[in-house]
């Protein structure tokens, strides 16, 4: 039970991130061109511009023909025997004996039978570590004299309290007793009997923290998250408390200490959906972090709270739903992200769910709403001087659209070659990390037309580490050809030697 409960949601991710130029200039969209194509009669499939339609066809025309054609693990049983409560009454006593101005009112005779009491609880307690050793008992009959010899101690020892409330030998063997029947119990999963206990050792152990961290981890593992981060609060500070009053002139803080109790405090009230207490705990988490992962987790929670303007309901949803498509469950998933969209507060929320549900539609057969939704967010986002996203956390989407561009294009070879170039083509206008593969596509379907296809694997050749060792050896065997064929005998001779260059150094390896 001494633990604490991190999560850490991750996104389901086509392509990964990329960064951008410092520059931000807007690129417009031409009305002129969207009306023309309307009036065209160029076939323009979804996701794909109608200028890059009207070019894909006129090349088509110059260049070939037409061609035709899962969740859940069940959860363990609770088992475990119910424990006696203790009365209430006992409370009186152990409180009395905080008031250590009426040690002198306990008889003679009362203090005797305290340590009668007292000595029998101890015996009780000497039993029960002896038989925690045992190996020649089964579990079950093993547990049955373990919880028997744990309840004389108990009983024991708070008989002992109530003789003699001021004894802090039976206080601290009390509490002792507390805390084993407490982890017993977690170990149980019977968290609610747990809890009692524990609200009973805060009360003798003021002021120590771990009582606080056990009864807050406690709390959580029921889901009442708002009684948990008032105790990893407490815990907190009594440990601060105890280092600002130590006897033994150290009063180094453990930071590391500190940061895990605020983590604790902030992710309990984040369940509790209480994001300023959530977004106060994680900066206060940042405070003590001492290392970059701890300042890296402090940070990442502080955005998924404000990932849409602190609706905490949001963030938790698109994990669910994210979580729900990592899993194949793409219809489900599906159907979540739309109805998720409307609920969202801000635009940056809104765009990141239409990028999930373009993955989710195109994992789920439906390739054509996500090429044309990837479109649209791809033509509404604003990019500087060479293309790129100006918020750098966009380039993932543009990464999608160019894939996806690039697969369908793929798909479509074998059965159209002119919408297979149209994809080839909005593909490599994308300024995605692999657009190099786009252009050497284009190229290697447009060798009819050797001047356009050049043009393609020449602007490939620029960025060849963007490539796989194969896909390098197919861009170079093609440039060799393809000049060869424009009579370019030294191009042919430098795209050679290249290729000779890699396909030595992939045997070697």
């Amino acid at each position: 039970m001494n633990r604490f409960v991190y999560s850490f949601l991750v996104g389901v991710l086509l392509i990964g991130c990329g960064s951008s130029s410092p520059t931000t200039t807007s690129t417009p969209r031409s009305a002129s061109e969207n009306s023309a194509a309307a009036a065209s009669s160029v076939s323009v499939p979804p996701g794909v511009d109608t200028s890059t339609a009207r070019r894909a066809d006129s090349l088509a025309d110059r260049s070939f023909v037409s061609l035709d054609k899962q969740r859940r693990a069940s959860a363990r049983a609770r088992e475990g025997q119910s424990l006696v409560q203790i009365s209430d009454s006992l409370w009186r006593y152990l409180e009395m004996g905080s008031d250590t101005t009426e040690v002198d009112s306990v008889s003679q005779k009362k203090r005797n039978a305290a340590i009668r009491a007292y000595n029998r609880g101890a015996d009780s307690l000497q039993k029960y570590l002896k038989v925690t050793k045992a190996a020649d008992l089964d579990s079950t009959r093993l547990r049955q004299l373990q919880t028997d010899l744990l309840n004389g101690a108990q009983s024991a020892f708070e008989e002992a309290i109530q003789l003699n409330p001021y004894d802090d030998a039976t206080r601290n063997r009390l509490a002792q007793i507390y805390q084993r029947r407490a982890e017993r119990l977690g170990e149980e999963e019977a968290y609610q009997q747990a809890i009692d206990i524990y609200e009973k050792l805060v009360r003798l152990r003021k002021d120590q923290p771990a009582p606080f961290l056990n009864l807050a981890n406690t709390y959580y593992e029921t889901g009442a998250y708002g009684q948990a981060a008032e105790n990893y609060r407490q815990a907190r500070d009594t440990y601060l408390e105890s280092v600002e009053l130590s006897l033994d002139g150290d009063r180094r803080v453990d930071t590391t200490r500190v940061f895990q109790y605020a983590l604790a405090e902030a992710d309990a009230h984040r369940y509790a959906r209480n994001t300023d207490p959530a977004l106060q705990g994680y900066r206060r988490a940042l405070e003590y972090a001492s290392t970059s992962e701890q300042r890296e987790t402090a940070k990442d929670w502080v955005d998924w709270v404000n990932w849409d303007d602190g609706n905490i309901d949001a963030s938790f949803a698109r994990d669910s739903l994210s979580a729900l498509a990592g899993r194949g469950e793409y219809a489900v998933a599906v159907q979540g992200f739309r109805t998720l969209k409307p609920r969202l507060q801000t635009q940056s929320a809104r765009d990141e769910i239409d990028w999930r549900l373009a993955q989710a539609e195109y994992q789920n057969e439906q390739r054509a709403r996500a090429a044309d939704r990837l479109q649209s967010l791809f033509r509404r986002t604003e990019v500087d001087a060479n293309g790129a996203p100006v918020d750098s956390t966009y380039q993932q989407y543009f990464d999608t659209y160019g894939t996806v561009c690039l697969n369908l294009g793929r798909q479509k070879r074998s059965e159209d070659l002119r919408t297979a170039l149209t994809y080839f083509q909005q593909s490599a206008e994308v300024p995605w990390e692999r657009q190099p593969l786009a252009q050497l596509e284009a190229g290697k379907l447009l060798r009819n037309n050797v001047e356009k296809s050049v043009q393609y694997l020449e602007r490939a050749a620029d960025e060849p580490d963007v490539l796989a060792t194969e896909d390098k050896l197919d861009l170079y065997r093609n440039l060799v050809k393809q000049h060869r064929r424009l009579g370019n005998r030294q191009k042919a001779l430098q795209y050679q030697k290249a290729f000779q260059k890699i396909r030595k150094r992939a045997a070697a390896s």
